[in-house]
């Protein structure tokens, strides 16, 4: 039965919404968000107080030709010294204004840099938590389908995105099903296919939001793979050893290819 939200829910949930979560921890929260309305209201709502804060809280980027203007100004008024007292202050002034910006440029990029990490293990924590919650309940998929022409049109009106579902089943991983995923927030779907015992979860992200998970090692007990199609990317999640996982990658990515 629904309860209201109390204030360690609260915490737990923005911390869930920010990544911060252990996967064990990130899969209780999706666990009760499935079973209950009103944390899922809540959820909504700070999902979209962050995203509505996030522009107001980055450092503008210092101008171009902000140094060479206060400069300019340094000059206007500076005051020439004797000769019994002399002050090398233009010097000094021109160093620390460099000192400055130079920090205030490298503060902004490393704060963006920050960010960018914090956004992609996010991304990735998602990923592998969606994962284990498909392995951990009696079924790896909302809907359990063979048929492309099935699983494919489920997502219409659940996610924003309606990916390809090709039938590898002739190549050795059959399709199985679908379900629905959160990853920064956000629902995502996830295509489920199975090579002999293994489960390959297969998701689907907006290409900007994805991460380099090229040279990403084995996690969780599980490997991922990551392709891109046209505006979208994939990420297929499995405890199947790599090169199997790899050529499961290949296989698909060459079904979803845009046409030219």
């Amino acid at each position: 039965m629904p309860m209201n939200p109390d204030d360690k829910t609260h915490l737990m949930l923005a911390a869930y919404l920010d990544g911060e979560l252990s996967p064990a921890e990130a899969i209780d929260m999706e666990l009760r968000l499935d079973g209950d309305p009103v944390l899922r209201r809540l959820r909504d709502d700070l999902a979209g107080l962050s995203r509505a804060v996030r522009p107001l809280l980055a450092e503008p980027p210092v101008p171009e030709g902000l140094s060479a203007r206060i400069a300019q100004r340094l000059d206007e008024v500076a005051v020439v010294p004797t000769r019994r007292e002399p002050k090398p202050w233009r010097a000094m002034a021109a160093m620390l204004l460099i000192g400055l910006l130079a920090g205030g440029a490298l503060g902004y990029g490393l704060s963006l840099a920050g960010q960018a990490s914090r956004s992609q293990d996010r991304v990735l924590d998602a990923l592998y938590a969606g994962h284990l919650r498909a392995l951990a309940a009696p079924q790896p998929f909302d809907i359990a389908s063979s048929d492309r022409h099935v699983v494919k049109p489920w997502f219409n009106g659940r996610t924003s995105i309606a990916p390809d579902a090709p039938d590898l089943g002739p190549d050795g991983f059959a399709l199985a099903g679908g379900r629905i995923d959160i990853v920064d927030g956000e629902k995502v779907p996830t295509l489920v296919y199975r090579r002999r015992e293994h489960v390959i979860s297969v998701t689907v992200v907006p290409r900007k939001e994805a991460p380099d998970v090229a040279a990403l090692a084995r996690r969780e007990g599980s490997n991922v793979e990551r392709w891109d199609a046209g505006d979208l990317t994939y990420f297929a999640v499995s405890d199947l050893n790599r090169a199997e996982l790899r050529q499961f990658a290949t296989i698909f990515a060459s079904r979803t290819a845009p046409r030219p």
